[in-house]
């Protein structure tokens, strides 16, 4: 390294990043495991049901997959455009998202909120008014949620873009490349975040802020009605929740996009490129831009008279974004097939996860159609949606991790825990994709319990269940076992 140059400043805050998002993947998790033993054995009351039901789903969502998209992001465009991933920005983002999850999970698991993730306006008023938890528990709960938006939205796509973008390059902390002898298409899988989230989550975040302000007094709750609106509620809502799914979907693709061509079996392809960089390129545009007017596919059952042409809109564009998914599967199977792949926990997790996305990606196409959504929305179907593209998302990020498992930990993976994890995890994803997919066709609702009488899919849910936690164990183990010597 050069004189006052230190790897550390590369990896430090990324490595707090992944290791506390594993923090909350095991709570998160173990709340998720709980939920479905309990529809098992009926061990738990409703109102503890549902708050296990909250906190796992924010908790998995953003401390989880979104901290350790974060991290691992931040970390990439460190190593690749050599500059130092410190600063504000970058401290700013991590103790802001943590800081508010805690709050979050103290709202949901000490003040009983007990809202669905998803935040359905108006069900944290009704809470308050019918008793169900305190105003003080829902104004911890909002203002938790403002400080994940501030990051999301603001704080980390900064970050990101000033990685990219600005700074001075530090040679000595290039440890690859995205352009030149590397593909840009694994770059540009970055930049729909960066340029197309934060407008679209501007509306939502100053609809939060105002509805904090308001609950603390320091605005008249009269002042902000125009917030509290269910169209003026759940349409900036869902702009902002369905692009940002969208946005850490794009930069998973990226991510194959960048991890592929580096494990080519090929000796003669010293570029690393795709099989088609321009194709790739197109995918990501074509994708982004298809994903931003499918976000009325989540209002099609929603009570707000949506216009029929705005419904036709998001089920043309959902339509599309598969389209831009197949132009991926094209290229990564080509890039694969003409250049070899090399088996490594890195690529295994990335195709691996891939796949499970391309195989949520038909039956998120069917909630994308409205006659399809009218009888699934409601239904286990759109939890397995939803809990498959995480799941998805995830597995590929463990793919961008386990390539950088030296540079964060300073020693190789263990290859055997390492595809125990991976296997058990891609396994797992599929099984609960269609075990939940299948109790969705026969009309079981989500978020229910207990589950109506007759119900089927919770022993396999169970099973599954457990192989995911499996394989997050072995993960463990590899992490908290001692340093071993490279081959």
């Amino acid at each position: 390294m050069e004189a006052g140059v230190k790897l550390e400043d590369l990896t430090r805050y990324p490595r707090l990043m992944v290791l506390t998002s594993l923090a909350w993947f095991l709570a998160g998790g173990t709340a998720g495991l709980l939920m479905v033993l309990a529809h098992a054995t009926g061990l738990l009351r409703i109102p503890e049901y549902n708050t296990l039901l909250t906190f796992h789903g924010t908790v998995m969502t953003f401390g989880g997959l979104f901290q350790l998209m974060m991290g691992l992001s931040l970390l990439r465009a460190g190593f690749c455009y050599g500059k130092p991933v410190k600063g504000l920005l970058v401290k700013a983002s991590y103790v802001l998202l943590n800081l508010g999850m805690l709050m979050i999970a103290a709202s949901v698991l000490g003040l009983g909120v007990r809202t669905s993730y998803t935040l359905m306006f108006p069900l944290p008023a009704v809470g308050v008014f019918k008793g169900l938890w305190s105003m003080e528990g829902l104004t911890v709960f909002v203002w938790g949620v403002v400080l994940v938006l501030a990051v999301v939205v603001a704080l980390y796509p900064a970050a990101l873009a000033r990685l990219v973008f600005g700074g001075k390059t530090q040679e000595a902390l290039v440890l690859e490349r995205f352009m030149g002898t590397l593909n840009p298409s694994g770059m540009a899988g970055m930049l729909p975040y960066v340029f197309i989230l934060p407008p679209l989550g501007a509306a939502i975040t100053v609809g939060a802020v105002a509805i904090g302000l308001a609950l603390v007094g320091i605005v008249p709750l009269g002042s902000i009605g125009w917030a509290l609106t269910p169209m003026n509620f759940n349409y900036p809502f869902w702009i902002f929740a369905h692009n940002l799914m969208e946005a850490m979907g794009i930069m998973a693709l990226g991510t194959v996009y960048w991890l592929i061509p580096r494990y080519t079996a090929s000796e003669e392809q010293r570029a690393r490129t795709l099989f088609s960089e321009k194709l790739g390129l197109f995918a990501i545009v074509f994708y982004s831009t298809a994903a931003i007017m499918a976000f009325p596919h989540h209002l099609f059952t929603m009570p707000t008279s949506q216009p029929q042409g705005l419904s036709y809109t998001g089920q043309v564009a959902s339509w599309l974004t598969g389209f831009g998914a197949a132009f991926s599967v094209f290229n990564v199977l080509a890039t694969s097939y003409v250049f070899g792949l090399r088996l490594t926990p890195a690529v295994l997790a990335a195709m691996l996860g891939f796949g499970v996305y391309i195989a949520d990606g038909f039956l998120a196409m069917q909630l994308g159609t409205i006659g399809w959504a009218f009888r699934l929305h409601g239904t286990y179907a759109a939890t397995a949606h939803l809990m498959t593209i995480l799941i998805a998302v995830t597995l590929i990020w463990i793919g961008a991790l386990y390539h950088s498992y030296r540079l964060l930990f300073g020693r190789p993976e263990n290859p055997k825990l390492a595809y125990a994890h991976i296997v058990l995890t891609a396994v797992a994803a599929l099984g609960l994709l269609y075990t939940m997919a299948f109790m969705g066709s026969l009309g079981a609702p989500r978020r229910a319990y207990p589950l109506p009488v007759g119900a089927e899919g919770v022993a396999a849910l169970l099973t599954f269940g457990a192989l995911l936690a499996a394989g997050q164990g072995a993960f463990i183990l590899q992490l908290l076992s001692p340093k071993r010597r490279a081959p």
